[in-house]
């Protein structure tokens, strides 16, 4: 029996691993094609750098855009760990 529960915790474990990265690589296909992944925790929408700066944050991952006063968009999906990408290029980092 307690070999039964070890094999089950590293099945449900497993699953659960899987899942993750699977919403993952989903969300990441979808942010190049420039859409909003599929699970968002929390969404902010702020004006920054003349243009509208869109962030959604989710497991592990942030995916934002940044929409400049002349109407061109930069998208883009980073871990959440990491900086941003924006701040860079305007010298806020």
């Amino acid at each position: 029996m307690k070999f039964l529960k070890k094999y089950l915790v590293k099945i449900i474990i497993f699953v659960v691993f899987v899942s993750w990265v699977s919403m993952i690589l989903i969300d990441y296909f979808k942010a190049k094609d420039m859409k909003k992944p599929f699970i968002c925790l929390s969404e902010s929408t702020k004006n920054i750098y003349n243009g509208e700066y869109y962030e959604c944050k989710s497991l592990g991952y942030i995916y934002y855009e940044f929409t400049k006063e002349d109407g061109t968009t930069d998208f883009g999906f980073r871990a959440i760990f990491a900086s941003n990408p924006i701040d860079k290029e305007y010298g806020n980092e």
